[in-house]
């Protein structure tokens, strides 16, 4: 099943839902910690254009997320482009190198505690 969802409906119940000028992604509340996903999915943007820089087809695409249409993979791609500072700043802090420093602070943190 996919989804174009329109402002008229509204699939999230209360959560607020931010549209975009791309028929197929939204920014929901509470859902994916706000980044941009496809509609009625948790699929993120940013996961797509991963694997899309990584070297994944749109045919490898569509066989790894079989409920998304060639247009919402696309339209996750031209939002990426329409986006792409911010996008870029969301591929960064998904990184290992970005949150390795982090979760040795919490673990610095946690074993602190845990001595006191």
């Amino acid at each position: 099943m996919f989804f174009m969802i329109s402002k008229a409906q509204n699939i999230y119940g209360e959560r607020a839902v931010e549209y975009s000028e791309h028929p197929y992604i939204v920014k929901v509340e509470g859902v994916a910690g706000g980044e941009p996903v496809i509609p009625g999915t948790r699929i993120m943007v940013r996961s797509i254009i991963e694997q899309y820089q990584l070297g994944s087809s749109i045919e490898e695409l569509l066989w790894d997320y079989p409920r998304l249409s060639p247009a919402q993979i696309y339209d996750a791609l031209a939002y990426y482009h329409d986006h792409r500072d911010d996008m870029n700043r969301l591929l960064d802090k998904a990184t290992y190198e970005h949150w390795q420093p982090i979760i040795e602070q919490m673990r610095h943190e946690q074993s602190k505690n845990l001595s006191e």
